[in-house]
């Protein structure tokens, strides 16, 4: 079930008279359990409830009756329950029928209201339909009833019309859906008279609805002429006004209305439009058009506080500053407001355009403000006696979106965004523009904006104008790119940048934008994932960006982008803003704290403009770090612990031929697995034993059924794995993927019967002070800047991570201090046995004694490079990088001199 669905079964349970006994199978059913779960939920098997009428029901809620006035009560009874706090449901929910309070267990928000307003709370009551509550929707819950009429109207005219859903015709059933919802709204506030348009059709279009597509169609073409233009066109059309705004322009058709159909266009007429919310109900109502998208109905918002993350820093914080400033001087608030009426916003990527939409109504915001300042300072006219309404227009504001419903929604937003701008004004000085006819329209395109010139979309500035480029572009890696994506990327990177096929598809957006930018002095700034500060990404794409001649101006560091989507994992993201050189502040925002810095490199960090590349031999002669052993065998040469102990139970004379065998799980979670490891030495040896020679077989037969050429020719040493990697003495274990939640990365020291898989990065035979470096939370940071990640996990690498790292020149003395730190946090973990990394490291559960050797370890290594501990991560990375960048400039200059000495 989808948010709209959920609010509908909620509200009809309100509909009929309280049941206390029936009411919590009721609920269950509205937020979106099985028939067989509720029927197990009746019958008691799945109830573990122990108070009296109570209905627990598994982690999704807590229900308990309340007696009459009782309902707090009974949800602290809730709270205190044993059941509750072994099961952890998402909702206790206590109703005496006429009141209900309910609790989030999670956060322990509270909830109290009204039974009969339990339809209008859906909100609050999502996690017990296993989904995350979404606030913008909870907040303004006529956008989510609107959008579920309509998507019932569109369903339904679908189906009495096929063909209307085919791609020929979609975009009339979009224009179609836009210009109703505008009809509805401007009749609920005021534009048109009030019920005008939906009493005309109503009137009209019979009892059934069997001419509605007529009078529709009539309707939408009076409005698209003035009153003295509407020959051939019924009477009735008289009444209404003339829109323009390009609204009902071109192609004027309509499907046929059943009765379903009609029903539903009369319910969605019912609604108060008025309450509408630009910003995010255009988000919603692109679900309407595509019913897979419905379950997760508005969940792919990007909220208003987001969007001002990224437009505040690219231009909106200057202007307050600019107003500020002259805040006392009529001339100068004059002068801003001028300025203002130049600015023009573009949105390549804009969806149905909700950036647009907040980037209009702030600069509206602000407008009103001055002027109401300068009434204050000089009592004249705030515009001056040439102008009495507002300069900024939504035809300054442009747009790029490749779905046409989307675009049409963008156009109706900004529509609907103006409207209630001038309301406000009108609030404020008593006067607005007159709503009819609509003057602009914002000028959103679709089309496949990596395909199109951006020039001819949003024109480059000239004389006093400004252009800022903003949005948020998809992102998608590349193993998940369709072949059509790849395909413009190459269109994009093709000529100028040589290795882009692991590009996140954002980064095309960038690219882009860095060449307007370049071309003609805009600014941009996009919401990205942060993988593109990440990894090899950064060497291989943003010297192509910054160049000589462009900078990062702002970034927000990583931050959880969740889109609110049950079935989607929190995004890390990065807000990343681009300029020409300029000697104005650089801003650094990092977990909400704002730096002001001398320049933002690639990986936004507060360091030169260096871009790591892996290398296969560290820079500081630390030790050669290969990756552990590939077996390419399918699992034949691996086993189990059990097998193992069968394998010598049968023939003691195999225990020879087994190693331990380690990959990261193992390493990470202690699980015990083995494998055969024969040298060639022993292969005549090993194959006199029956159960060790079958797995020698089957390992031949997998390979030479391999697809890979490299695989079918490992067939020839079908006895081992691909790799021939074993220490003399011992090995220091990385693995290669780790969880962002540790404190630290998770380091391993084994013996020599220990073989690693391919899915960690090996120290064979190192010192131990290897150890104190790897689990420092210096090389944490590092490692997590520049290796980047997996989703959200850290991601080793030996080549861009390990070799890359830079540490001063040790010695013998700090070189001993670390090895005997190393020595301490081994010992530390050992004294926990049987504990594992994982349970070690998990940062609520760390033990004190362990994250006290730690602490000294860090505070010992770090004082090493400059003579005290880090303040933190920030100064960290800025040491770090000063350090890479001072060694490459040592290693070019070393470079040139042998170039020179060598043509010499």
């Amino acid at each position: 079930m989808n948010p709209t669905e959920i609010y509908d079964a909620l509200s009809k349970i309100v509909e009929a008279s309280f049941d206390a006994d029936e009411f919590p199978f009721s609920f269950a059913e509205a937020t979106d359990a099985s028939q067989a779960a509720i029927s197990k939920l009746r019958n008691g098997s799945t109830n573990k409830s122990e108070l009296p009428g109570g209905v627990l029901f598994g982690k999704r809620f807590h229900y308990a009756p309340a007696p009459t006035g009782k309902s707090d009560t009974t949800l602290e009874q809730l709270r205190a329950s044993k059941k509750t706090k072994s099961a952890k449901p998402a909702i206790l929910l206590a109703t005496d029928g006429e009141m209900i309070a309910a609790e989030h267990t999670a956060s322990g928000e509270t909830l109290h209201c009204a039974f009969k307003e339990l339809g209008d709370q859906f909100g609050f009551f999502l996690p017990a339909a296993g989904k995350e509550r979404y606030r913008a929707v909870e907040e303004n819950p006529v956008d989510v009833k609107a959008t579920g009429k309509l998507a019932k109207l569109y369903d339904a005219l679908i189906r009495a019309n096929p063909d209307w859903g085919t791609d020929a015709r979609r975009h009339e059933m979009n224009q179609l859906m836009m210009r109703l919802i505008f009809c509805m709204f401007a009749e609920d506030v005021g534009i048109f008279p009030e019920q005008q348009f939906s009493r005309l059709i109503f009137t009209y279009a019979g009892d059934k609805g069997e001419e509605a597509h007529k009078v529709i169609i009539a309707a939408f073409r009076a409005m698209n002429l003035p009153k003295h233009e509407r020959t051939g066109l019924p009477a009735w059309t008289g009444e209404l006004d003339y829109v323009n705004g390009g609204l009902f322009a071109g192609a004027i058709d309509a499907p046929k209305f059943d009765i379903s159909a009609f029903g539903y266009l009369r319910e969605a007429c019912g609604l108060d439009w008025g309450e509408i919310n630009p910003d995010i109900f255009g988000s919603m109502i692109q679900s309407v058009a595509d019913p897979k998208q419905r379950s997760e109905l508005g969940m792919h918002y990007t909220s208003v506080p987001n969007i001002m993350k990224v437009i505040g820093p690219l231009f909106l914080d200057d202007l307050d500053m600019e107003i500020h400033k002259g805040w006392d001087r009529a001339r100068a608030l004059q002068q801003t407001l001028s300025h203002m009426s130049h600015i023009r916003v573009f949105d390549p990527a804009c969806g149905s355009g909700n950036f647009l939409v907040v980037s209009y109504r702030e600069l509206r915001a602000r407008e009103t403000r001055i002027m109401q300042r300068l009434e204050e300072l000089d009592g004249r006219n705030a515009m001056g006696t040439s102008e009495m309404f507002s300069r900024i227009k939504i035809d300054h504001f442009y747009g790029i979106e490749i779905t046409d419903f989307a675009a049409e929604t963008a156009k109706l937003a900004l529509f609907i965004a103006e409207y209630q701008a001038n309301a406000s004004f009108k609030a404020v000085f008593g006067r607005c523009p007159a709503a009819l006819p609509l003057r602009d329209a914002a000028r959103i395109h679709t089309g496949n904006a990596l395909r199109l010139d951006w020039e001819e979309i949003c024109p480059p500035p000239v004389k006093e104008e400004e252009v800022f480029i903003a949005g948020n572009p998809p992102f998608l890696g590349s193993t998940f790119q369709s072949r059509e994506q790849k395909t413009d990327l190459a269109y994009v990177f093709a000529k100028d940048v040589k290795s882009f096929a692991a590009f996140d598809f954002v980064a095309a957006w960038f690219f882009k934008a860095s060449c307007f930018v370049r071309e003609y002095a805009v600014r941009a700034a996009f919401v990205s994932t942060n993988s593109i500060c990440q990894g090899q990404s950064v060497a291989a794409l943003w010297p192509h960006i910054l160049s000589d001649d462009l900078e990062i101006s702002f970034a927000h560091k990583d931050f959880k982008w969740s889109n609110n989507a049950s079935s989607k994992a929190a995004v890390i993201c990065s807000i990343i803003g681009i300029r020409r050189l300029s000697k104005e502040k650089k801003r650094l925002f990092s977990e909400s704290i704002e730096s002001i810095v001398e320049n933002i490199n690639a990986y936004l960090v507060d360091s030169p403009h260096v871009f790591v590349t892996g290398i296969n031999k560290s820079l500081y002669n630390l030790p050669f770090m290969p990756r552990g052993n590939q077996p390419t065998e399918g699992g034949a040469l691996i086993l189990s612990s059990e097998e193992r102990e069968e394998f010598i139970a049968s023939e003691p004379r195999s225990e020879k031929f087994i190693r331990k065998f380690m990959g990261s799980m193992e390493v990470v979670r202690g699980i015990e697995r083995y494998c055969l490891w024969i040298m060639d030495h022993d292969l005549i040896e090993a194959s006199s034993i029956p159960i060790i020679s079958a797995r020698i077989e089957k390992s031949r037969d997998i390979r030479i059924s391999m697809k890979d050429p490299g695989g079918r020719k490992l067939a020839a040493r079908s006895h081992q794995f691909r790799d021939l990697l074993a220490p003399k003495n011992h090995a220091i274990l990385v693995p290669r993927v780790t969880s962002e939640r540790r404190p630290y990365l998770p380091v391993e020291r084994v013996g020599a019967d220990v073989i690693s898989s391919d899915l960690n990065q090996v120290l064979y035979d190192a010192p131990e002070w290897c150890i104190a470096l790897i689990a420092s939370r210096l090389h944490l940071v590092w490692i997590g800047t520049v290796c980047g990640k997996l989703k959200s996990d850290f991601r080793y690498s030996n080549t861009l991570g390990w070799n890359t790292f830079p540490v001063p020149k040790f010695t013998d003395k700090q070189l001993e201090a670390l090895s005997a730190s190393a020595r301490r946090i081994l010992k530390c973990r050992y004294s926990h046995y049987p504990k594992t990394i994982a349970d070690l490291y998990d940062p609520d559960k760390m033990p004190d004694d362990l994250r006290a050797v730690h602490k000294e370890n860090d505070e010992l290594l770090e004082s090493m490079y400059i003579g005290r501990p880090f303040r933190n991560d920030t100064e960290r990375l800025e040491t770090l990088f000063k350090l890479y960048a001072a060694k490459i400039k040592t290693l070019e200059t070393a470079s040139k001199k042998k170039k020179a000495v060598t043509h010499g």
